[in-house]
């Protein structure tokens, strides 16, 4: 006799009904259109991939590395469901650079898995929607991403929003400035990314804490961290404030030249914005940053970020 099953989803996993999908599938293709537009090819890479390609580049003890859906599979491969789409295209790069040729520019719009705690708005299994240039250090393709993200929120018909960019090499300068050592650079990123979120006094905690995920720093280099952090302004203020500070740095030039580009291409003032905050915890980006934001919907954090 047939056993009855009850039908039911896993924790952290959901349905779509066609009311959801249907708006799902246009916000996609809009998407699509706008990435074909600049130039950007699909591809798509298996859910499945060894776990050491996936792990390359993760610290021991680092959360990602704790949320792999991780086992054997039938011929006894260690492997796991990728857990972004960043990691799967640096492995398809390099596998086939010889045939794709540089600058290589695609887009991928794919499922991920992470086995972190669901809460609202937060699931095991998720889309994400990436774009990207392989191969040219340019200004102009880091240009090229920001006017991606205005075309795909006008695209959506989204107008209140703000993508705000940083440059990873100023703040390298200011670390290397205030005489903090090497190792210190990640835990300054990561505590720094939090400032939204956390505040200033709670940062500053955890940049002058030394051990664990503390970065060992004076209060006087906390603070100077925080200032430059905390800077306003319009782009041409504060890149008159950078030069002040940093002059002949190739970190504040790239930020102006991606500011100019963006202006000349008809972006309406305050949509693209310099924000000396925003910095990324990741420690392999090394340019330009960047972190979207609806301005009518602040509670929900940032919606296309990266760089």
């Amino acid at each position: 006799m047939a056993r009855l099953v009850e039908p039911r989803t896993l924790k952290g996993f959901r349905d779509y009904p066609p009311d959801l999908m249907i708006p799902r599938e246009r916000l996609m293709e809009a998407a699509r259109n706008v990435f074909r537009s600049y130039g950007f090819n699909p591809i798509d890479t298996p859910a499945l991939e060894y776990a050491e390609v996936l792990l390359a580049k993760v610290e021991d003890g680092a959360e990602i590395g704790k949320q792999l859906f991780r086992f054997q599979d039938a011929g006894g491969r260690d492997v796991a469901l990728r857990f972004d789409l960043t990691v799967p295209l640096a492995r398809f790069v390099s596998q086939h650079v010889a045939s794709l040729g540089l600058p290589f520019k695609r887009y991928h719009l794919a499922p991920v898995w992470r086995g972190e705690n669901p809460q609202a708005g937060r699931y095991r299994e998720f889309a994400q929607c990436d774009f990207d240039t392989i191969g040219s250090t340019s200004v102009a393709a880091d240009a090229e991403i920001a006017l991606v993200i205005c075309d795909l929120f006008a695209a959506l018909g989204v107008d209140h929003y703000e993508v705000r960019v940083n440059n990873r090499l100023v703040l390298n300068e200011l670390l290397v400035s205030l005489g903090l050592p090497t190792e210190a650079i990640t835990p300054v990123l990561r505590a720094l990314d939090k400032l939204p979120k956390i505040g200033p006094a709670a940062v500053r905690a955890e940049l002058t804490a030394e051990g664990g995920t503390g970065a060992g720093a004076t209060v006087a280099q906390a603070d100077a961290v925080i200032a430059l952090a905390s800077t306003t302004g319009t782009n041409t203020s504060i890149l008159a404030s950078l030069d002040a500070q940093f002059p002949a740095s190739p970190g504040v030039a790239a930020l102006r030249e991606l500011a100019g580009i963006v202006h000349t291409a008809g972006i309406p003032d305050g949509k693209v914005k310099i924000d000396l905050a925003i910095c990324r915890g990741l420690d392999y980006y090394t340019g330009t940053v960047y972190e979207t934001f609806l301005t009518d919907l602040p509670g929900i954090g940032s919606v296309c970020s990266g760089g």
